[in-house]
């Protein structure tokens, strides 16, 4: 999924959240039954009997999450004698 449809796809399940669907129900445009139909099919949101409206997932909701996070780096931890080892002689002061 390139990052532009990711894009919507979170836009979408953020509507989701708030007013219970991706678009109003009479909405038959194919891009919004694109984006219902592959957050239903990844498991991103699913339709309540008991509400009437579509929720979220646990899935969809860390979908959600994740967009708004920033890449970590993990770092290498470097021991005292690599340091030591690598790093250039030290000049000393001259009196």
């Amino acid at each position: 999924m390139t990052d532009s449809h990711e894009t919507k796809l979170v836009e979408a399940l953020r509507k989701v959240d708030v007013h219970g669907d991706i678009a109003p129900p009479h909405v038959q445009d194919p891009m919004t039954m694109v984006l219902r139909q592959t957050a239903i099919q990844a498991d991103l949101m699913r339709w309540d009997d008991n509400r009437g409206h579509y929720v979220l997932t646990g899935t969809g909701r860390i979908r959600i999450n994740s967009r708004n996070r920033a890449p970590g780096s993990v770092l290498r931890f470097r021991k005292r004698e690599e340091l030591a080892e690598n790093a250039p002689p030290r000049q000393s002061k001259a009196d």
